[in-house]
């Protein structure tokens, strides 16, 4: 499987890795080996692999999903055993910005949904977010508070839409959808 994932080019890397849902609900709270051939824990809840990422990598298909850390583990679902390993540090974006290139840490994500908790008005978006979205240029795009941007200086170079229960980060330059994060 990770010679089949390995043939990739890294922008499918990185899409791979973006279409995972990874949100509060979805980190585990055991601490395990994020190695192949670790067995997980049996009281670890494991979810099914989105459809987005099966059109990426259909390998997937057999199998569930964890995130522990940054850290999403492949795993049987028979066995608990991983079987691959996406970390942050292989699929992460490279010095400039790109679409669907945005990779934040837990601590950094939080930031930002919190952030724009605190703006009194919201995009009347009423659709599924997508990285191969782009924005319309009607929708107007915000900037990230200052404090924020010491905190979490890759967001420089990106605006953000609150729209329903998400933040949905943007590259101003195409509109293209880099990030999306629920609240």
């Amino acid at each position: 499987m990770r010679q089949e994932r390995a043939k990739l080019s890294r922008d499918q890397h990185i899409r791979l890795r973006q279409a995972f849902t990874i949100n509060r609900d979805r980190i585990t709270r055991v601490q395990f080996t994020r190695r192949v051939g670790t067995r997980i824990p049996r009281s670890v809840r494991l979810f099914a692999v989105p459809a987005a990422v099966l059109a990426i990598f259909p390998y997937y298909q057999d199998y569930r999903y964890v995130v522990e850390e940054d850290t999403i583990c492949i795993v049987d679902p028979d066995t608990y055993e991983i079987v691959d390993v996406l970390d942050e540090g292989a699929y992460g974006p490279g010095s400039r910005p790109q679409v669907a290139g945005l990779t934040l840490t837990g601590r950094e994500s939080a930031g930002a949904r919190q952030h724009p908790a605190r703006l009194p008005t919201e995009c009347a978006c009423a659709f599924v977010w997508h990285w191969a979205l782009k924005f319309p240029a009607s929708i107007e795009l915000n900037e990230f508070a200052p404090l924020l941007l010491d905190q979490v200086p890759k967001l420089r170079d990106f605006r953000f839409v609150v729209s329903q229960d998400q933040v949905v980060i943007v590259a101003p330059l195409d509109r293209g959808i880099v990030l999306v994060l629920d609240r």
